[in-house]
């Protein structure tokens, strides 16, 4: 009877899925971040590493299980030549706007301010960017220019409320970089792999039923 009642128990959404996600399966979130710092250690095959972080926290928010090693070597594989070329174009666009913020808030002049301020809101559009492309590589192949074209225009066309979670995911990142070193055990434990389960929740409804579908 138990069996048969919680089948029929509605699905979570919004906030109580990932906290019951956060909860349930920490574990699993401490073992994808683990797998995750090990696999960006040349550094050049990071966007493959942020592919395979998507498609496993992707599974969670969906509640399945999946056999977590098997899963992410194959997502890292899938496509690999066009998820480097596609993230690094992305990732070195995010790069050089975060920069150009810290470098202009260290200029002592009203007019560098302006610049620093319009390059924080460049790079928080590029970091939502990032996350339509790694959670599009996880789930469906597109063409490279497709791709692109996808992962800018769906920051305009999600909800408001949606681009901010990838807010809150940006700003968790965000911190852990602000204190590095002194967050180092945190950010190996789970920072990555929370962040990105806060990024896919904000991005995963708008890719499915416009991109997926």
């Amino acid at each position: 009877m138990s069996e048969i009642g919680s089948e029929h128990q509605p699905k979570r959404t919004g906030f109580a899925l990932l906290a019951h996600v956060l909860i349930s399966r920490l574990l699993t979130l401490i073992g994808l971040n683990l797998v995750f710092c090990v696999s960006i250690l040349p550094v050049v095959t990071l966007p493959n590493a942020l592919t395979s972080l998507h498609r496993c926290t992707s599974l969670l928010l969906k509640e399945e299980e999946f056999p977590l090693l098997k899963t992410y070597f194959k997502a890292f594989q899938s496509e690999f030549l066009k998820t480097l070329a596609a993230g690094w174009t992305i990732l070195l666009l995010l790069a050089g706007a975060g920069y150009g913020a810290l470098f202009y808030w260290s200029v002592n002049s009203a007019a560098a301010l302006v610049f620093s301020f319009l390059c924080a809101v460049l790079a928080v559009y590029l970091y939502v960017v990032s996350c339509n492309l790694f959670y599009m590589l996880s789930r469906i192949r597109l063409p490279f220019g497709a791709l692109l074209k996808n992962a800018f225009l769906l920051v305009f066309l999600q909800p408001i409320r949606k681009t901010a979670v990838c807010g809150l995911s940006l700003l968790i990142v965000g911190i852990a970089a602000w204190w590095f070193p002194q967050t180092l055990p945190v950010i190996l434990l789970i920072i990555c792999s929370l962040a990105t389960l806060i990024a896919c929740y904000g991005v995963r409804d708008k890719i499915e039923q416009s991109v997926v579908r």
